[in-house]
């Protein structure tokens, strides 16, 4: 396929009536989505824009999404997906350096815009969904969607850019990561081949957000790429989620390492085994509930790992040779290697860098948009440098330790700041959680842990230590304890634990003032 939109048409045109979407209690068939994309394009064509020109897209999951997202497709244009929590500085960031010239936003998101577009100088056009009308300065999207003309496909190329994804930031601004149609659907179809082993009677299903790579890359493309059906879900919801995807027959489906916890914490249900799901395509899961996970739910994860640089997963654990624990090995078309500092490559069982090595051109990101000293720091010697620890196995599978800027230095012990939340997360009335390290009177760090408790839920400091001294090495027990309604957070809800690292020890509750002494066990 040349294009993701060459790849919807062609398979339009050899399935019209097939379901490409369910969402809600509605779906479409390949031919009306083709239709829909078309007409959604004729609207972006009105408003001036052409191939190359970038068109934010600001909605959450909903079908709208996709008749743009692909729209923008057929006309050779760029999408940048934005969060729709997004506001303020980082918002007005991402729509200034990738240059919008149009928009398009839910309605109630309108006034957040409004504050900024005095200071956008390239956004012409601002267009609104999800009411009945729009104000006087916006487009109405339905409105224009229903008269639109629909426009012919531009021929494209495999090699051009289709999206910038901007990172979320933890050290700095964010970064476009530039993705062009040949890497999207070689992820694509890696996924749906290698990873899961999709069929034509597979549904794939999410309440990942749309303006990820995941859901893009291993949700959306990997169906139509198998000509079968997408099952949308609007947003996550532990108490429905199985209910959600069984009711739109999903057999696939993806999810965020913080969401295994979450579920496995939910009552035990009727609905937990009655959906068709048989493979939960996972990064991170915490290897004590892995087994018990499948078992619960009636399924197999197949354990990956990949970045929006790589395009999505480009690592995972073979299907027929799971190893729990591991992320598994490169799968074609990619090379892994665990580095240390000098890039030089280290034995199994070393701590290093993870990097990643394309075997061919356009599998992974064209480069941080407009940021070329950025691309060369993280692609040199020809390697993506991820930032993240991890050592590979004597089977030569990875495992992956710790974010680089997040381990712990303690006493001349290096902690996972992954695995103290592991340890704190199992406990029943914690929903989930952050460890940083702190200065130390004595040099180098002390281990905080900022912790968010379940609604309803609470927990005495000494009684959380006590649950961690028995799941961690004594070095590793957190000495601070704070509580805390919730944690400061990315546009894709990564944990920015620079904030919680720069408040340093802050109203944290200290064991060791409290007298409570880890034993040496």
């Amino acid at each position: 396929m040349k294009t993701i939109w060459h790849l919807l048409d062609t398979q339009a045109e050899q399935y019209p009536d097939r379901v490409l979407l369910r969402f809600a209690d509605q779906q479409w068939r390949y031919a009306e989505a083709v239709a829909l994309a078309r007409r959604a394009a004729g609207v972006l064509y009105d408003l001036g824009v052409r191939p190359g020109d970038r068109v934010g897209l600001m909605i959450g999951n909903n079908p709208d999404y996709l008749w743009a997202w692909f729209g923008c497709a057929c006309l050779g244009a760029v999408t940048v997906p934005i969060n729709l929590h997004l506001k303020g500085d980082v918002l007005h960031y991402i729509l200034d350096h990738a240059g919008a010239t149009v928009l398009l936003i839910e309605a109630h998101l309108y006034e957040r815009i409004a504050a900024l577009r005095a200071q956008l100088p390239t956004l012409r056009h601002l267009v609104v969904r999800g009411s009945d009308t729009a104000p006087p300065d916006a487009v109405h999207w339905h409105t224009a969607l229903s008269g639109a003309r629909p426009v012919d496909p531009s021929p494209g190329s495999a090699t051009d850019l289709h999206s910038i994804l901007y990172t979320s930031g933890t050290t700095g601004p964010p970064k476009g990561v530039m993705l062009s149609h040949h890497a999207y659907l070689h992820s694509a179809a890696l996924f749906a081949d290698v990873m899961i082993g999709a069929t034509a009677d597979d549904v794939f299903g999410t309440s990942l957000p749309l303006f990820h790579i995941n859901a893009q890359a291993h949700t959306v493309l990997p169906a139509i790429y198998r000509g079968t059906t997408i099952a949308l879900i609007e947003q996550f919801s532990a108490s429905r989620y199985w209910r959600q995807l069984a009711d739109l027959g999903a057999t696939i489906c993806n999810l965020l390492a913080a969401m295994i916890p979450i579920l496995m914490k939910q009552a035990p249900s009727a609905d937990d085994r009655a959906h068709r799901v048989r493979i939960a395509a996972c990064a991170a899961t915490p290897p004590d509930l892995w087994r018990a996970f499948e078992e619960r739910f009636g399924l197999t994860i197949i354990e990956g790992y990949g970045l929006t640089e790589t395009t999505g997963f480009c690592v995972a654990n073979p299907r027929d040779a799971v190893r729990v624990g591991t992320f598994g090995k490169a799968m074609p078309g990619f090379e892994l290697a665990v580095v240390d500092a000098s890039d030089q490559p280290l034995p199994a069982g070393v701590p290093g860098e993870i990097v990643i090595r394309p075997q061919r051109d356009h599998l992974m990101m064209m480069g941080y948009y407009r940021q070329p000293e950025q691309t060369a720091t993280a692609m040199r010697g020809g390697w993506f440098h991820t930032g993240d620890l991890g050592q590979l196995d004597e089977a030569g599978y990875a495992i992956f330790i710790d974010r680089l800027k997040q381990s712990i230095r303690r006493r001349g012990e290096n902690i996972s700041s992954w695995e103290v939340e592991r340890a704190v997360n199992a406990h029943p009335a914690v929903l989930e959680s952050a460890a940083v390290g702190v200065p130390s009177e004595l040099g180098e760090e002390e281990v905080k842990v900022v912790v968010v408790l379940r609604p309803g839920a609470t927990l005495d400091p000494i009684d959380l230590i006590r649950w961690c001294e028995e799941r961690l090495a004594y070095f590793a027990v957190p000495r601070y304890v704070e509580f805390r309604q919730s944690l400061p957070k990315t546009a894709t809800e990564r944990v920015e634990k620079y904030k919680l690292k720069a408040e340093g020890v802050g109203n944290a509750w200290d064991r060791e003032a409290a007298g409570y002494r880890v034993k040496r066990s």
